[in-house]
């Protein structure tokens, strides 16, 4: 018997001595899970969970803009509200995870990085020109991540190779100084959002440049075909946050305002979100609502407006949220809320410490806060599990039998069911 038959047999032997893992074994390919940031997977994890592995970074992230002023004395001096970070998308390195595989990009070594999901050992590495600041989509066996030098990336998922470049300012495109780094005035500040055989994403982030947007085939990284296009938008907005897709629209972060959206056949933008509240790099799209901030001129909040761009509701102090069919989960730095998306009826509601990042696997919510992640169920709010992570939990994805942190001091923690035996998801 070769030894690739006896390893398809210990696979399926495996397999079936943990069916659950098989069973419902899914991947992370995106930020938040998808296009449309939801946070949200049907991935179940039994608890509790143990630590399986953690990658500390040979540097920690390069946050692309400074930390703000601690208070806003202009707006809110007799209250002394801290104020909430609007640019926070590269605090730390957000994971996507694609069967046996966990990618996540540098800002500070200009890189992105693929791992082994078990055991947390790098398989391959690829150096850009400038940092990486949005976390790697994968897409059919490819790798796709933009960078501060202004191009878009494919890689080959399986080993990191190049399959092409595009970048959008062409023969225009240059590198100057900025915070002590080179960087691009059309740097890709949309992270690429993948669908339908074209990659979509922004470059550049300064109005007076210039902002392109561009959609182009997946495969070749080409303009081919009509529903592939560049459109050029000059003082029209800074492009800087995860992109968004509908059916029809691409929905964009505004960095320092509310969010813009565009035709998504031809790129031409359609309208900005209403003014004044909501500004930040945070953005979701739950069916017929757009929910963006995280934060306005007197501090942390979260913006829920009509496809149309019109205002619904505001939710202060909200720093995240998750909309699923029949529920809205809110995150503020103190407490967790569920309440029901029809009326907005409190469900329940528990005390949390610091927190910072949400994320749905079926029935069970994670949340992540500082120096720890934590497990509630989603129905009754009634805590099940925590873990202990270094620093701030930013990010967390939940793939292939496991749950990936990512901290404010660059580190991506694997936790996996607690078991000496080696999970079935590492064979497929």
């Amino acid at each position: 018997m070769t030894t690739r038959n006896i390893q398809r047999l210990l696979g399926l032997a495996l397999s079936l001595a943990w069916p659950s893992a098989g069973l419902h074994a899914a991947d992370w390919p995106a930020y938040r899970h998808d296009n449309q940031r939801s946070a949200i997977t049907a991935e179940t994890l039994k608890l509790p969970l143990a630590k399986r592995w953690q990658m500390t970074p040979a540097q920690p992230p390069s946050p692309a803009w400074a930390k703000p002023a601690k208070f806003d004395f202009f707006v809110s001096p007799q209250s002394r509200k801290p104020l909430v970070h609007r640019l926070a998308y590269d605090h730390a390195y957000h994971a996507t995870a694609a069967g046996d595989r966990v990618f996540y990009a540098s800002s500070a070594e200009h890189t992105v990085h693929c791992l082994d999901a078990y055991s947390g050992k790098e398989k391959w590495v690829f150096f850009t020109d400038g940092p990486v600041r949005f976390a790697p989509s994968i897409h059919d066996g490819r790798v796709y991540a933009g960078s501060d030098d202004g191009t878009a990336y494919c890689l080959d998922a399986g080993t990191g190779k190049l399959i092409w470049t595009h970048t959008a300012a062409s023969e225009k495109n240059k590198l100057v100084p900025n915070d002590g780094r080179l960087v691009s005035p059309w740097s890709v500040r949309s992270s690429i959002a993948v669908d339908a055989g074209t990659a979509y994403f922004t470059s550049g982030f300064f109005p007076h440049e210039g902002v392109y947007m561009s959609a182009v085939n997946a495969l070749t990284g080409e303009h081919t075909q009509s529903r592939h296009w560049k459109q050029y938008h000059l003082n029209k907005g800074s492009f800087q946050g995860y992109m968004l897709l509908s059916n029809s629209r691409i929905y964009m972060p505004g960095g320092r305002s509310t969010p813009f959206y565009f035709d998504r056949l031809t790129g031409k933008r359609l309208g900005q979100f209403a003014k004044g509240s909501g500004m930040g790099s945070f953005a979701l799209l739950a069916d017929n609502r757009i929910v963006h901030g995280p934060a306005d001129r007197s501090g942390g909040v979260l913006t829920e407006a009509s496809l149309s761009g019109d205002k619904v509701a505001s939710h202060t102090d909200a720093l995240d949220m998750i909309v699923d069919s029949g529920t809205i989960f809110m995150l503020t730095a103190n407490k967790m809320t569920a309440m029901t998306r029809s009326n907005r009826r409190g469900l329940w509601s528990q005390s949390v410490e610091a927190g910072n990042a949400l994320a749905l696997a079926g029935k069970t919510l994670f949340v992540g806060s500082r120096d720890k992640v934590s497990a509630f169920n989603a129905a009754n709010g009634k805590a099940l599990w925590s873990g202990p992570v270094p620093g701030s939990a930013l990010g967390l994805a939940v793939a292939n039998g496991a749950l990936l942190v990512s901290t404010d001091t660059g580190a991506i923690v694997s936790f996996g069911q607690a078991s000496n035996q080696p999970s079935a998801w590492i064979f497929y």
